[in-house]
This record gives C-alpha cells, structure tokens and sequence, in this order.
C-alpha cells in the first residue's frame, strides 16, 4: 500500500468519524456539575478560560450533568458555570496536567444566576478519573532541581518503577528495556525507528512539564513495552515573559577520577547558555515563544600509544626481534624455514605502498623508548545548538491550534592517537560514547496541531508531524579514491567512501588509519498522523481514533569501506623460533596477513508503515466510580525495502530468497490481523481522601520485538569480502600489488561457506501485558501518598541472534572424535575465500544442520520473554509555604532470558561477536535476573525556601530582604541496587562446533559480603572453575551482582528582584556532592585478568557548576 492509498484510508475514517485527529498530548478536565444535595443538572453552561491567555471554550452539561473540555494546554484555567435557578460559580486555580485526565465536579448553589460565587481551588491531589499509573513533573520542577546534564529525562529517577543505570539517558520504566519506550512531543511521536532512541532531547527550559505513564495506559496509546513519556512544550501568553541563562564549569573544583588519584586534572571546560521568549501577536488569540540553547564542551585528553621507533623506521631491528627474510621462504623437511636478515637490518627495498604510508606515523615523542613512546594530547569537542519556536491560535470559541519546529544540531570530535585522525579510539571523554570520528547529529521535529469544537457533545483535534534524526560519522580521507591516493591497486573504487583512509593494523603498535565503522551515514524519517473523535453521551466520554506511521530509513555505513590490512609477525618469523618476526618489519616488506572489506555500493532504504485504531469509553458510573474500557487494533505491515535490497536464507532449500525474485515476497514477515489489544480498568472513590485503582492491558509492540520495524537482513547487497594468508607463513599478497577482491555474485548461492541470515515469516508482533492495583490517599491538602503492586509480562520480545548451525549438546558429548580432520565433501564447491573451502574439516562441521555455511542466525528474533513484579511507593508534598517533597520507592524483580535487543543492525552480518546464547537449542538456559535488575530503587527531591525576604514576615524590605530573601536549596538523593553482571569463559572452547560463547562451572557462592567487596575483587572469583572442552558450564547467565550506585545532588539557589518584573536567579550546583565513585560493573570474563576487578566509574566524581539567570 502505498502513502496516497493509505492516506485516503485516513480521510476516510475522519469523514466517517466526525472529526480529524486528537494527539495524545495535553490534558483532559472532566467532573459533573451537582445541587447541593448531589443531584446532577443536566444542560448547565459552562466556559472555561485559559488564565495566560485568555482563550475560552464553552460547553454544556449532559444528560447526567457530566461536562468534558479535551486537549488542554497544561495549566492553570478558571471556569464559570452557569444554570437556571442557581447562582453563578466562577472558580479559578483549576489546574490541568499533561496526559491526564483531571476530575472536577462542581456544586451550585440555589439562587439567582445574577450572583456569583468566587472559589479558589488548588489542583486535585486525587487520581479520580484514569486507572493507569503515571507521575507528573512540573516544569517549575525541572528548573528548580540540580540536573547535571540538564537533561529532563534525568529526572525519570524521581518517579516510582523508572530505573536509570548510571551515566545513562535510557529509563528503564517497569521491566521495559530501555530502547522501547515512547516518548511523545505535544502529541508525536519523537522516537527513531532505528535503534530506538528519540530525535532529541527538548531543551528544559521549552517543556511545560512531563508525564510517565507507566503502565496500563488509554488505548490512545501504544508501540511500547516500557512506558510514555509525555511531553508538552511551552507556549506564549498575554504577557512577555522570557530569560537569559548561563551555566559553566572547569576542572578547578572538580573531584579526581577514582582511578586517576594524581596528576594533573585534565583540562575541561562547558559553557550552556541560552534564552527565551514568549509573547503575544495579538492579544487573547495568537501567541509565540520561541528558545536557544548553545553547549560548548572541551575536555583535554592525553593519549598514549607505541609506534614505530626511529630505527624500526629505516628497519632496524637489531636486539628487538629477529626477523627473517620472507622472500627466502623454502621447505625443508615439511618445515618452512627462511634466512635471517644480517643483524636483523632490513637489507632489501621496502614495499613502496609501505613506505608511502609509514609516513602518517609521527615521530615519537619518546625517542628512548621501544613502548608507549608517543603522547598526543588535545581537546575532546563538543559542540550544541538548539532551538526551538511555537505559534498558538485560538480563532473564536471553536478552534484552536498551534504548530511547532524543533531544531538540534550536535558536532563532536574525539581526540584520535594519531595527528592525522587516525589510531584506535577507546571512548570520548565527553560522555556521548565511543564515537570513532568527526560525528554530525542533526534531530528535527515539526507538529501541527488543530481543534474543533463541533458540539457540546463531540470535539475533534488534529496532530500531524514529521521527525528525522541523521547521524554522520566521518574519519580521514585521502584526495582521491584510496587506491589511487596509496598505489594500492584492487580496493574497489565503485563503493561507498571510496577516499576513505583504510585501516591498517600493526600487531603491538597503534593502528594506522580510521577504527571499523568511522564511515556512516545514518537518516531515519517518521510521518505521523493521529486521529480521534470524542463523544460524550451522558456518564460517558467515548473517543475513537487512529494512529497512522510511515517508517523511513537510508543508510550507508559499510564497518571498513576501503578495507583493513593486518600485519602480523607471520610475515617475518621463523617458525620454531622463539621472539621472531616483528609487524613493523612485515609492514615495511609489504607482507599483508589478513585483508578485508566491506562492500556497499547503495543506500539501504527500509521503508515500513503501521496502521492503529483504537476506541476509548471513559464511563462515570457514579460520582465515586469510573471505569476505563478500550480496545487498540495494530496492523502493522511488514518492512520492505525501496529496491528490494535484501534476501532470506531459506532453511528448506538451503538458498537465498531475495526479496520481490520468483514470487518470493518484497518483506520478510507477512502481515498479520489479530493484533487487538484490550485496556480495562477501574478507579474508587471510597471517601473523599482515598482512592483505589486497578487496571489490565496489553500493549502491542514491532514484529521484531522492539521498537525498530525493520526486519529484513541486507546480505549480500552489504557483504564483507576477506583475502588471508592459507598456510600461516607466506602472506596473502604483497600491499604494493593490492588484493584480489570477488565481491560474491547475487545469486541463490551466494551464501555458501559465508553466515547467513534465516528470518521467521510467520512470527507475529510482540506484545506486552500490564497490570496494576493501587491506593492513593490525600493526608492533607498538599500530601498525599500512594502504594501500588504494578506487573507485566512481555511476549515475543527481540532477542539476541543466536547459531542454529550448531551441534545439539548429545551431539557435544562425543568429545574429541568431533576434531578429527576428515575429507570434506563440499572443497572446491565454495568460494575459495570461505574458511570453509579446504580439503579436510573437523569432523564436527559435517554433523551441523548446514554443513556448507557458517554460522546461520535468525535475523532479529522475537522469541524472548521478560516478567517483572513491583511495589511503589510514592510520597508528594506540593510546594506549599516553600516546600516540596516527592519520595519514591520500588522493590521489584525482572527476570528474562535476554536483556539485550537483538544484535544485529540494519548492516550486519552473523559473525560470531553478534551470537549470544550457551545453546541455541536449550533457551532456558538463559532464564535468569535481568541484567537491568535492580531490586530496589529509591529516590528523594525536594526545595526549601528560606522563609524570609519579600511576602514573608522576616526581612520582607530593604536590606534584610537582599541579604535573606529568596534563598533556596534543592536536592535529589538517588540510591540503586547493584545489576548483575553476565559471567562468560574468555576462551569458548566449543567454537568450533557452533556454539555462541561457553559459561565455566560455577563451585562456590559467587557473591561476596558487603564488607569485603573491593574495585579491585569485587566479587568471589574462586566460585568459578573453567568448563572443559565438549561441556557447556554450570554457571548461569547472570551469578554475580555489581556495585550499588548512591548520588547526591544540590543546588543553592539567590533569586533577586533588579526592578519591576525582572528576576536575577544566582545558582551554585554541586553534583555527587559526596564524591562517591560510581562503578561501573566488574569483567565478567573468566580467564582474563581482569575478572572480578572494576576499573571505570560509570558517571562523574564531584562536579561544581555556576549558573546566572535572568528572567521576567
């Protein structure tokens, strides 16, 4: 179907619904008008009116005197009531929250309509309307609370059943992984398709506030196994308001890294600065606001690495290595043997490629030493730019709209080892991940919204937006195409980044060249549009509507786009003798080991879309009872690719099927039609400060598990290409004379002796089943509290891939007989670069299901399961005379078989890096606590206002008011459990017969006291034993658990009054205030040395930070 049909298909339903769109945004506010003796009255007027604006809208009351205002900005409203025989109320100080539904019922009294009664009201404390969990975090929150990255989404930690790793910007909301919530920007949908992470994060000082809704949410809502973050931005007014903001910081007061106690700190500086403004155009009816924010960021790094000497260079090599001549290779007695060059000096011409090339290393820095003699230090930087401009409307009492452009533009450069961009980069310093070059991150967001009033009985609004993200990732580039620039004749010049500098790794040495994946270019597109009707008919709100999404990806991002060389000391050594052969001697003869590449000549363009409908009654039944009844249908189509770029491995005939060839379809999956997911719950009113609220759902999420809709693998129109040495001594060619590259041919054998992708056609969508019960009690007019048991249960989750060409573990137990070298009935049948095409093989690679390919995966699997059990808690004191409180706490567990998304991207092949499963055949083996486990999460915040200064009896005027006024400290308090960590053996001694990893025996507790858990021991290493050859371990998936995370932040706070209507706000911030190191989590590799140790911390040490504001 293509975007025009099935746009018809939407104005089709909105002219047979009534209406266009309604966006799952804003606010709701609903309740009944009553006599004084309870009783409803039906047809009573009502108008209510925005109080920044002045923007109004009428309604009457039904049958059963019930009234329902939909799609509120967030805010505060006032709301006069009129009826015959009653007096007037007009009652102000109503308060409306994004994403949810406010109860307000309303009781005149009996007189004349001529009378007006005033009331001032404070909003509900009570959730009396909805049956879902959800938290609320007003925007004067967000500004108020110490934020290190000034990011909102940090806040998620204060709300119940939200968890957060440290260093993270991924919530994890009720055992959802991280990558499968929804995040959603007055009304659309801001998350990326691919891998499931949002455009961008909107600047705090442009949300009104946010809502999690964590578990059986409306049926308006969908596409997640986590939870909704709703946003809703700010908007213009009646007055002019705006602000002018700088925050900064250096390493002046910072804290030491654990692990870096001395030296001097590195250097670091971050400036955040930007403004607002809003405003009206023409008073009561149209309003803009409009905001900036800038980052700049720069954080000195010193890296260090080992290059060739002044003597390597000229091939010298004496007292260093023994190297030997490889152009003297002979055979005597079936040993090769060759003749050491004299005095280990180099006495031939060296490869001229090489030569060229050996000119991007630098001289050393350390001219005595043989290791580690060259240090480059520079700045890590990261640029930001942010904007963002809303224009609201209201056109007589009927209509209202507003439209919204969202900008952001991120550039980081990480420090690179070597001068001319090239060298192994571990990690940036700045926080953002490891990102391998120059990268460009461009997010944008535009929403426009309409509402229409038709009648006191039905309202329609409208929601349509577009978001894109790009990631660019550029490294070094030559002048022209590589093999041209480096005389290296054979690198394709007809691929994607044809100038890019390849990769060259000299084993001991740093790497000349870009790390694998330097190269990328990465867009992701959503059109969204979002339709609901609601109808009110006596005691119920009925809304109906849909949710279409049109899914676009283009990606160009080969891992080596002009390839990788390694050199090794094969090339140089002496076979027999110990220290021989060096990689610098082989580089400088030009004696490549290994070659490989990766072969991209087009964009890969998935193109996916996805059709919702869902109905909603909201039913009054009574003043105490309300019921929540929907339905959501999801018919989401199967991704298909522009060009039909992709194939299938099929199991049955041992071929490739490629998409849209001899019938066979253009996706990979087919389309199912039961996708119907049911949402049903209740709330009780038993006595004007207690409710009770219980509710079940199932939420339907993508085909593969996750968010991301893309299902089909792209082998072989991405393919990697691989040359090596067949006998370990002679090289595989000569680097001046260039590899032979075969790119493989696209026909139905291309996959013989290579991985391959299997894709399961009928799996259908995953779903996730959510349940909740909880009581919420008012303790007085400002605090309340609430408990709640929450659950879910997730099905057909994504998993990792996993081998299926692997041997079952009977087939493991015939032990050593499986490495017996015998005949191999398929040589010279596969390609000659397949490791597969030699004339003898393990026995054990004949028994596998597909003896004539490698490893064989299901392509983005959904076969995994997730339950997740919780009480929260939550206590919230609204800030009243200065103080604010909200503490919350969850006690939980999350068990799954998997706790990551599948492994593979949209560009990947199966190699073995990407397999994670101990037996393919035997899943259960994988069933433990998640490794986003945290059974117990408790957070605190709060804001303490000096009760002094202006409006307060203590130093209201003059002086005292300057030195005492406007005084405030906030805080956040976080503490975590510690997550388990997955323990895997370091040497997978059943590789060979296709298994994915092997886990030791485990022969003690693993986990040690509190007392005696150190960085460097952090937990029972001795517990672990190595699992032998043809046995797959004892240990589970996750034995061991990692260090606890505790954090405080706070914030000092001086607010000033220069003159009328201009505030000048002075903030010191101190983050992890207690210097507490937060590890990261121990190795979990048995056999390496590091295992059990910690050697990182996942978040900053004490960080200080000043801020000035001023605002009006």
């Amino acid at each position: 179907m293509k975007m025009p049909r099935l746009f018809s298909s939407a104005v089709l339903f909105a002219l047979l619904s009534g209406s266009i769109t309604y966006a799952q945004i804003a606010a709701d506010l609903r309740g009944r008008v009553l006599d004084p003796s309870g009783a409803a009255i039906p047809n009573a007027h009502l108008e209510l009116i925005e109080s920044s604006t002045r923007v109004h809208q009428e309604t009457l009351t039904s049958s059963s005197g019930d009234y329902l205002f939909i799609h509120l900005n967030p805010g505060s409203y006032g709301i006069d009531v009129t009826a015959p025989g009653f007096e007037t109320l007009h009652r102000t100080g109503i308060t409306v929250i994004v994403g949810q539904t406010v109860g307000v019922d309303l009781t005149l009294t009996l007189g004349s309509s001529q009378q007006t009664i005033d009331v001032s009201s404070a909003a509900p404390l009570l959730q009396t309307e909805t049956s879902n969990i959800q938290t609320n975090i007003p925007g004067a929150t967000l500004i108020a609370m110490p934020l290190n990255t000034r990011n909102f989404i940090q806040l998620s930690t204060l709300i119940p059943g939200v968890e957060l790793p440290p260093g993270t910007l991924l919530p994890r909301i009720n055992g959802g992984r991280p990558r499968t919530n929804e995040y959603i920007y007055d009304g659309i949908s801001a998350l990326q398709p691919e891998p499931g992470q949002v455009a961008f994060f909107p600047i705090l000082d442009d949300i009104q506030e946010f809502t999690i809704e964590a578990n059986n949410v409306p049926a308006e809502f969908g596409r997640f196994n986590g939870g909704v973050v709703n946003v809703a931005t700010r908007s213009g007014s009646n007055e002019i308001h705006g602000s002018l903001f700088e925050f900064l910081r250096n390493e002046d007061l910072n804290a030491r890294n654990y692990f870096a106690p001395a030296g001097r700190k590195p250097e670091y500086r971050r400036n955040l600065y930007g403004a607002t403004l809003g405003a009206p155009v023409l008073h009561d009816r149209l309003f803009f606001f409009a905001d900036y924010q800038g980052v700049k960021q720069l954080i000195g790094r010193t890296l260090t690495s080992s290059i060739p000497t002044l003597n390597e260079r000229k091939g010298v090599f004496t007292g260093v290595s023994k190297i030997y001549n490889p152009a003297t290779t002979t055979v005597v007695g079936g040993v090769n043997v060759r003749q050491e060059f004299p005095n280990d000096v180099i006495n031939t011409p060296f490869d001229a490629a090489a030569l060229a090339l050996l000119n991007r290393f630098p001289i050393p820095t350390n001219l005595t030493a043989a290791a580690n003699n060259y240090s480059r230090t520079a700045n890590d930087a990261d640029h930001q730019n942010q904007f963002d401009i809303r224009i609201d409307g209201a056109y007589g009492t009927r209509d209202r709209a507003f439209g919204r452009y969202s900008y952001y533009n991120e550039v980081e450069q990480p420090v690179t080892p070597l001068p001319d961009g090239g060298g192994l980069i571990s990690g940036s310093a700045l926080g953002t991940g490891a990102v391998p070059g120059l990268s460009n991150v461009l997010g944008q967001q535009a929403v426009l919204n309409e509402t229409h009033i038709f009648s006191a009985r039905l309202v329609n609004n409208a929601t349509g937006g577009y978001t894109r993200r790009s990631n660019n990732i550029l490294g070094p580039v030559l002048g022209s195409t590589a093999s041209a620039a480096l005389g290296i004749p054979g690198i394709p010049t007809n691929a994607a980044f044809n100038n890019a500098l390849p990769l060259f790794t000299l084993t001991g040495f740093q790497q000349l060249g870009p790390s694998a994946s330097t190269f990328a270019n990465f867009q992701t597109a959503v059109w969204q549009l979002v339709d609901t009707a609601v109808y009110t008919h006596g005691a119920h709100a009925i809304k109906a509507g849909l949710d279409f999404r049109w899914y676009q990806l283009n990606t160009v991002s080969p891992p080596n786009p002009t390839g990788s060389f390694a050199f090794t000391t094969t090339g140089t050594n002496q076979q027999g003798v110990t220290n021989s052969g060096n990689a610098v001697a082989s580089f400088l003869l030009g004696q490549v080991d290994t070659f490989q590449i990766d072969l991209q000549s087009n964009k890969i363009r998935p193109r996916d879309y996805i059709e919702e409908f869902f109905v909603q009654d909201d039913w009054k039944a009574s003043n105490s009872l309300t019921f929540n009844l929907g339905v959501r249908w999801t018919l989401h189509h199967p991704s298909t690719e522009k060009n039909n770029q992709g194939a299938v491995f099929n199991l049955a005939t041992q071929q490739l099927d490629y998409l849209g060839v001899n019938g066979f379809s253009r996706s990979a999956r087919e389309l199912h039609y039961g996708n119907f997911a049911p949402r049903i719950g209740f709330t009780f009113q038993a006595d004007p400060k207690t409710v009770a609220r219980a509710g079940f759902g199932i939420v339907f999420i993508d085909q593969s598990g996750i968010t991301t809709p893309f299902t089909t693998p792209q082998f072989p129109f991405i393919q990697s290409v691989t040359q090596k040495t067949q006998d370990s001594v002679n090289s595989a060619f000569a680097l001046s004379k260039g590899p032979s590259v075969a790119p493989i041919p696209f026909t139905p054998n291309a996959g013989l002796g290579q991985s391959v992708y299997t894709a399961n056609r009928t799996a259908g969508s995953g779903y996730v089943e959510q349940w909740n019960f909880a009581v919420q009690r008012a303790i007085t007019s400002n605090l309340s509290a609430d408990i709640s048991y929450v659950g879910s249960h997730v099905v057909h989750v994504g998993q990792p891939d996993s081998n299926l060409n692997q041997l079952t573990s009977a087939q493991l137990a015939q032990g050593s007989s499986l490495l017996k070298q015998v005949a191999n009935p398929y040589f010279g049948q596969l390609p000659a670069s397949s490791s597969l095409n030699t004339k003898t093989v393990a026995a054990a690679q004949l028994l596998k299901p597909y003896p004539r390919f490698q490893n064989v995966a299901t392509y983005r699997n959904n076969n995994g399961s997730t339950t997740y059990n919780a009480i929260e808690a939550k206590i919230e004191q609204r800030l009243n005379h200065g103080i604010y409180l909200l503490f919350a706490y969850t006690h939980s567990k999350l068990i799954d078989q998997a706790s990551s998304v599948f492994s593979s991207t949209v560009l990947s092949s199966p190699n073995t890096s990407s397999l994670i499963a101990a037996d393919t055949f035997r899943p259960y083996l994988e069933r433990d606590s998640s490794n986003g486990d945290m059974p117990n999460v408790l957070s605190f915040s709060g804001i303490y206002e000096l009760p002094a200064g202006r409006n307060h009896r203590v130093a209201s005027t003059g002086i005292g008011n300057m030195l005492l006024g406007g005084w405030s400290l906030n805080a956040i308090v976080s503490l975590q459990s510690g997550m388990p960590v997955t323990v895997t053996q370091a040497t997978n001694n059943n590789a060979f017969a296709g298994f994915a990893l092997q886990r030791p025996n485990i022969v003690a507790k693993p986990n040690l006291p509190a007392g005696k858990r150190i960085p460097a021991h952090f937990f029972n290493t001795a517990a672990f034993a190595t699992a032998p050859q043809f046995v797959i371990g004892t240990a589970s998936r996750n034995p061991v658990r990692g260090p606890a995370y505790r954090d405080l932040d706070l914030a000092l706070v001086k607010r000033t009054r220069l003159v009328e209507k201009f505030d000048m706000e002075f903030r010191a911030e101190v983050f992890n205030i207690t210097n507490t190191p937060a590890f990261g989590q121990p190795n979990g590799s048995f056999g390496s040395a590091a295992f059990g140790s910690i050697t990182t911390t996942t978040t900053d040490p004490r960080v200080a930070q000043f801020a000035l504001r001023i605002s009006r």
